[in-house]
């Protein structure tokens, strides 16, 4: 497990009398990557303080979605230059740490796998918040990349411990065969334990486990 946990990056954008919370959610980092050219081109886009980028972002990540829209109509009234600079810092706060994530989607360097798209990334960790957390798709969506990695190794290493024949490192055994009984064992609880070998050694690998 990775040795810290923290709650997802929040970064507070204040214009005039309005603030709005930014959070770096599944949903947000799911919003941005599905723009075109994703996060990254959207981080570029906020490095040149381009508002349209700027506005995405924001309203991307925002907890309240109102009051979002409300600063930035109070942020058309005021000078470019100095929305744009509070802006950008807030939003370049939020995104470093979607582009630490998107480091998951590159291949070990053991592995021949071509590097999985960031988008399907974030697409496995709704699956797995929503089908094997069992988390409703609401608190999914609105956790951190990192919680639900963390969350999601936590429960991944539960199960291997009470898999029989199953070691440390998710690999089993000859007792962790699909034997009659651990396929009865698998029916009973709805799940495999062994579901995805290789999503827990992804997310081993990028936490140095």
């Amino acid at each position: 497990m990775p040795g810290t946990v923290q709650p997802s990056p929040e970064v507070l954008l204040c214009c005039g009398t309005h603030a709005v919370t930014l959070r770096a959610s599944l949903r947000a980092a799911m919003a941005l990557e599905s723009l075109p050219g994703g996060i990254a081109v959207v981080w570029e886009d906020t490095a040149r303080q381009k508002l349209t980028a700027l506005h995405a972002v924001i309203r991307a990540s925002a907890t309240d979605r109102a009051g979002a829209e409300r600063l930035l109509a109070h942020a058309a009234t005021t000078p470019i230059g100095q929305f744009a600079h509070t802006a950008q810092a807030a939003c370049l706060a939020l995104l470093s740490g979607f582009l630490k994530a998107e480091d998951q989607g590159e291949a070990t360097p053991s592995s021949t796998e071509p590097a999985k798209p960031f988008r399907d990334y974030l697409a496995d960790l709704f699956r797995y918040g929503t089908g094997w957390l069992g988390w409703p798709p609401s608190e999914v969506w609105n956790a951190g990349i990192g919680e639900l990695e963390a969350a999601f190794l936590a429960h991944v290493d539960r199960l291997v411990k009470m898999t029989p024949g199953a070691s440390a490192n998710g690999t089993a055994t000859g007792d962790g065969d699909y034997t009659a009984d651990r396929l009865r064992q698998i029916e009973d609880q709805g799940f495999d334990p062994a579901f995805d070998l290789e999503a827990l050694r992804a997310l081993k690998s990028r936490h140095g486990l």
